[in-house]
């Protein structure tokens, strides 16, 4: 999400915080009947890395037997460790969603690590149940760094007091202050997903998200996270560096890769051999544009799953029901409406994103998995 907005939310939160092939349209299954639960096998779709464990190799298994024919609900966490989403979307519909998605947002005010904090992420106990549950795991990083007044936490590049003029280019200069804080960070995030390796727990990990912010949306357009400042070619370096230090140096074979693609921008992609997923971002979520982006993603990457990784209301634009998205042909993978902070905490009677009318619908429309369903295919999987 543009942290413009999302950090007003962190702010509030955190101290110190201010900013931050599936082509099947003619599937005879789809929106009818039950979910594929026969036990499949889709070998030839194999992850990034060759590495990968048996749990994460099943899901990615899953997630193909699926794509096309229905998609699969997700909720992201409202800010810190926890499914107030998913547990909203329970009350509303009686079916919690597949997916939910946990943030490293604020890995700075971890207990582990700040005496002060007022988060521990350490403390695994909400992902771990829900992955007992059957439920997905997800997670992504809006990567806060020092804000320029040497105080506060922002991904907002810049060079106001506010903002960050973190360097993305600091891998090359393995002495900058900027390179070794780069190296704490990941490796603290590293610790918490090895934890969830340890316990068999795979992870759709979506880190780096819409660097390409809105540079070929309108000239003057620009990156609004300080990893995409520099372009896209220090963008991939970057990327491909978070992906040796996890994968190769600190052995996570948890992880399912989700690149987020901003239209237009396939200068930024890292390429086939760290990508699993293609991912979009819309909060213009109406029927036929969502459609028109999911057939040119399809085009661009005809061997990645098609995800609708953030989606919701826009600050002008109501989303349309799932019932037309889906009638208009797009066919994601997954759907992931964003969280409403002041709703998940009384402060409102709508949710902002998607109401309990949103998701009703949803489900209602046959084509959407829960995560009782999403469960039985996972087992039977091979």
């Amino acid at each position: 999400m543009n942290i413009r907005n999302y950090m007003l939310i962190a702010a509030l939160l955190s101290t110190g915080c201010i900013s931050c092939s599936g082509e099947n349209d003619s599937n005879e299954n789809h929106g009818t009947g039950q979910p594929d639960t026969e036990q499949t096998t889709t070998q030839q779709h194999k992850l990034a890395n060759p590495n990968a464990t048996a749990e994460t190799q099943r899901l990615y298994n899953a997630l193909w037997s699926q794509f096309g024919k229905k998609s699969i609900s997700g909720t992201v966490a409202s800010v810190d460790w926890n499914t107030r989403e998913a547990d909203l979307v329970k009350q509303w519909t009686g079916k919690y969603p597949a997916i939910n998605v946990f943030d490293f947002i604020n890995i700075h005010a971890s207990k582990d690590v700040n005496p002060k904090g007022w988060i521990d992420y350490s403390d695994d106990t909400v992902v771990r149940n829900w992955a007992k549950a059957g439920g997905i795991v997800g997670a992504m990083w809006h990567w806060q760094v020092r804000a320029n007044n040497g105080i506060n936490y922002t991904c907002t590049p810049g060079t106001a007091l506010g903002e960050t003029s973190f360097d993305p280019t600091c891998i090359n200069n393995v002495s900058s202050a900027d390179y070794k804080q780069l190296i704490h960070d990941i490796d603290q995030v590293a610790g918490y997903l090895k934890q969830m390796q340890k316990r068999g727990i795979p992870v759709i990990w979506r880190p780096l998200h819409e660097a390409a912010g809105n540079t070929y949306e309108f000239e003057g357009g620009k990156a609004w996270f300080w990893w995409g400042i520099k372009g896209a070619d220090a963008y991939k370096k970057l990327w491909r560096f978070l992906y040796d230090r996890l994968v190769n140096h600190h052995k996570l074979n948890n992880l399912i890769w989700v690149w987020n693609s901003q239209m237009n921008d396939h200068d930024w992609y890292p390429g086939d051999d760290v990508v699993d997923i293609v991912g979009r971002d819309s909060y213009y979520a109406l029927q036929y544009p969502l459609m028109k982006n999911f057939k040119q993603l399809q085009k661009e990457y005809p061997s990645k799953l098609i995800t609708l990784a953030e989606c919701g209301n826009g600050d002008e634009v109501h989303m349309s029901q799932w019932s037309d998205i889906w009638h208009e042909g797009s066919r994601w993978s997954w759907f992931m409406p964003w969280y409403d902070y002041d709703y998940d905490n009384g402060n409102s009677d709508t949710h902002r994103f998607a109401d309990k009318q949103w998701w009703q619908n949803a489900f209602n429309t046959g084509t959407v998995l829960d995560r009782d369903e999403m469960k039985a295919i996972i087992e039977n999987m091979k």
